[in-house]
């Protein structure tokens, strides 16, 4: 018995799990894959945060509502900006090294991301950020004799008295246990292997996200797909990203004619949010019908030595960023939503908690800034902490869960957990890649009602196929998983009639103002509109 159980080893898992221990409490954190394997090792983009003048929190937190597109929760964006530069301080004086400015060691080089209105991220070896903050927080954890389980995938929650008491899990021999803690925490990333086009590892399956929706937790806002607009267009997956720090330094996108396209349709030009960007390359690959458009980062000087991770990637596929334009196209990237919480990362279910990419704390609204998610992570992963401390019994209406208390205590367990899949000669491996060939077929960057209607009864297709694939099985797991998290996404953005931020329609291309709010998932339920608590100024992209 633990008093902390934490799934996932993330950004946001780890710095969880490390804030645990140093107030006492005996946590375990279970990660399917090696510890290192997670979307935060491959993070090139850096942590954005108000260090210093002439930046402020409140530039930060005016950018992040205008990438937000209107559905932020002001409450919780001010609490990411405010708190963000002291943990970001902490992650330094644990060890993270950021690169300084040049002739000034110890003084941090800011660099400008896409939807920033100036200088305020921090970078490591120019482009392997994640790399190091990840290496940082297992050696900050491993010191503090934090017990990590490898190639453990959670199942289902542990139910008892309608609260959390831990977790259903497999191990590496195919054996089944129980993991039971005080406190639960899911921070178990993001869902891009739902598409069969993205940036994230192998592991991104949408695993706690899965549990939180068999379990009947509320989820929400996760229509809000975001593609990441510039990933490296060659065959191989994930997909290597071409950091928004290359546009930051002058880097221009490019049509088939040679044209930069950017500068015309928003005054960040090729720094527009990312919702912009995408939606702008995707409209250019269908008018002049090619597969990519093109990067030209030819004006930047020492580029192997600025981005050394981004130019040995080019390298392995014959592309010299130094004197190629570099082919890209849009990926899916991050997902903006996920499992409902306050302030504090608690959940609908008492016990449960939430953080980081699996966790819809308010902040990303419709549309995530740039670098704004590792911060999300050392946030929201601390906040859980002290709420837990200070005995916290169960959510509040703060955050993203302001005014949808009602919905705390409706869910119910559905009915596909492990012991309902039965061993056959289904092959997950294809039934994987079926599911990510429909997500990005009719469910990408544009959508539309006869596309998504299609997709949900094909995934309600494939919700049947996979009760035939052999049981005891990370694999056959991780299919169930993405299958409920894609139609997750299906089903909230048919009920999104309108395009805002990353949810683009074909055949509601305008913002609906009436639609200023979250579309929540309890269970099997229809999604219900919730509004948001206020109308937040979110910049027209």
């Amino acid at each position: 018995m633990y008093d902390l159980l934490v799934l996932g080893s993330g950004v946001a898992g780890l710095s969880t799990a490390l804030r645990a221990a140093s107030k006492g409490m005996s946590a375990l954190v279970v990660t399917k894959g090696a510890l290192a394997m997670t979307a935060t090792h491959y993070a090139q983009g850096g942590v954005a945060a108000a260090l210093d003048e002439p930046d402020s929190i409140e530039l930060h937190m005016s950018d992040t509502l205008v990438a937000g597109a209107g559905l932020c929760d002001s409450e919780a964006v001010r609490v990411l900006v405010t708190e963000g530069p002291d943990r970001v301080r902490e992650l330094g004086a644990m060890g993270a090294q950021f690169d300084a400015v040049a002739g000034q060691p110890g003084t941090w080089r800011l660099a400008r991301e896409g939807g920033h209105s100036l200088p305020r991220v921090v970078h490591s070896g120019g482009d392997a950020t994640g790399a190091e903050i990840e290496r940082a927080l297992a050696t900050a954890a491993a010191a503090q004799g934090v017990e990590v389980l490898e190639g453990w995938l959670a199942l289902d929650l542990l139910i008892e008295n309608g609260r959390c008491a831990g977790v259903l899990a497999l191990d590496g021999y195919g054996q089944v246990h129980n993991l039971r803690a005080t406190d639960t925490v899911l921070a178990t990333g993001g869902a891009g292997q739902c598409f069969a086009v993205t940036t994230n590892p192998s592991v991104s399956t949408g695993d706690g996200i899965a549990l939180a929706l068999r379990a009947g937790v509320a989820c929400s806002d996760t229509e809000f797909v975001q593609f990441h607009p510039t990933a490296l267009h060659v065959e191989h997956m994930p997909r290597p990203l071409l950091s928004e720090a290359l546009r930051g330094e002058g880097a221009v996108l490019r049509d088939e004619l040679g044209v930069g396209f950017m500068a015309g349709v928003h005054p960040l030009g090729d720094l527009a949010p990312r919702d912009v960007v995408a939606r702008n390359i995707s409209m250019k690959l269908r008018d002049q019908g090619v597969d990519c458009v093109w990067l030209d980062a030819t004006m930047i000087p020492d580029f192997d030595l600025r981005f050394p991770t981004i130019f040995k990637a080019c390298r392995s596929f014959d592309l010299d960023p130094r004197i190629d334009w570099l082919p890209v196209a849009p990926a899916a990237h991050y997902l903006c939503g996920g499992v409902l919480t306050d302030l504090d990362g608690a959940t609908t279910m008492p016990h449960l908690w939430a953080c980081g990419e699996t966790a819809d704390a308010g902040v990303h609204g419709a549309n995530r800034l740039a670098s704004n998610s590792l911060l999300d992570g050392l946030v929201f992963g601390a906040r859980v902490v002290d709420a837990i401390a200070r005995d916290k019994l169960g959510a509040d209406e703060t955050g993203a869960l302001a005014g949808a208390g009602g919905l705390a205590g409706l869910g119910e367990q559905t009915d596909d957990s492990e012991l309902s899949i039965k061993p056959n000669g289904v092959v997950p491996a294809e039934v994987r890649a079926s599911v990510q060939k429909l997500m990005s077929r009719d469910v990408g960057v544009v959508r539309d009602a006869a596309n998504l209607d299609l997709a949900a009864k094909t995934l309600g297709d494939f919700a049947v196929l996979a009760r035939e694939m052999p049981s005891r099985s990370i694999e056959s797991y991780e299919v169930r998983n993405l299958i409920r998290v894609a139609s997750a996404i299906v089903a909230n953005a048919f009920a999104r009639q309108e395009s805002r931020g990353a949810q683009i329609r074909a055949d509601f291309s305008e913002r609906n103002d009436e639609l200023l709010g979250r579309f929540v998932l309890v269970g099997d339920r229809a999604p219900q509109f919730i509004p948001v608590r206020e109308a937040v100024a979110g910049g027209r992209t």
